[in-house]
């Protein structure tokens, strides 16, 4: 079964930027992630289902993850597949008491000709995360938009976990734009041979659809290009809206990825 994602560079540099939060088991035809300094993360915990050769063997190995899950103790399993999920095989599971919430997320290609053209605001600043002061701008922008989805515990967890990470990573950075000395936007930058992931892009609530977005977009393709990329990229669920601005901002849809999230 082929994936619904054939860029080699994009899978590559997916597979690795987990692994950069977790250890893992890179197999034939999957990768197993484990984060045990966050365990409830579901992205720092799951398995990656790189290509099946039919709906039985991909029905199998989703089983026997669940099973593994089970044996671990844990309250969740959490699958992200580049082969695409038929109903037919969506449909043995819902014959069972574990049912899975069903999630795509769009690979979305920046094409560079047009960065000249993204018009962005001329007194921002885009750094580089170096210190503790930084990681607490970040985790502001960050509780302030999801803290009544996760929690306050959670959200300091997460980003201090994944920031400490930046600050030790040669490939994965993270960035603060400031508006005035504020912070108003956060980011990710990851690079792996020759392919850029942008990731967790966030703008404070009170400064979106201000052009901040444009701006982080802007400094970090820079940033990637500068560091030998060619290809640039970004992944967001295909019923979020942001996926309008990326359209907007020189990126064009290019494939899909499946999440199965179970509730153990």
């Amino acid at each position: 079964m082929r994936a619904t994602i054939d860029n080699g560079k994009i899978q590559k540099c997916e597979i690795e930027y987990s692994k950069s939060f977790s250890e893992s088991v890179e197999m034939a035809n999957f990768v197993r992630y484990r984060d045990a300094l966050l365990k409830d993360m579901y992205y720092h915990n799951f398995t990656l289902i790189k290509d099946s050769d039919s709906d039985d063997k991909l029905h199998k190995l989703i089983e026997d993850e669940i099973s593994l899950r089970k044996a671990e103790g844990e309250h969740f399993c959490n699958i992200v597949s580049f082969v695409p999920i038929s109903d037919s095989l969506l449909g043995r599971f819902n014959k069972f008491e574990i049912k899975p919430e069903v999630t795509l997320n769009g690979f979305y290609l920046f094409d560079v000709n047009k960065l000249s053209e993204l018009n962005v605001k001329k007194d921002c600043v885009v750094s580089k995360v170096t210190d503790r002061k930084m990681i607490e701008d970040t985790l502001r922008i960050e509780s302030e938009l999801y803290n009544d989805d996760w929690g306050i515990d959670f959200c300091t967890r997460r980003t201090n976990r994944r920031k400490s990470v930046c600050l030790s990573s040669e490939n994965l950075n993270a960035y603060v734009c400031y508006d005035q000395n504020e912070a108003v936007g956060v980011c990710d930058l990851f690079i792996h041979d020759g392919a850029a992931k942008i990731e967790d892009l966030s703008v404070s609530a009170k400064k979106q659809r201000q052009g901040y977005g444009t701006v982080i977009l802007k400094s970090l393709i820079g940033t990637a290009l500068n560091k030998g990329a060619s290809t640039i990229y970004l992944v967001t669920d295909e019923d979020e809206t942001a996926k309008e601005m990326y359209l907007k901002n020189g990126f064009a849809k290019i494939g899909v990825k499946t999440d199965l999230f179970f509730k153990l």
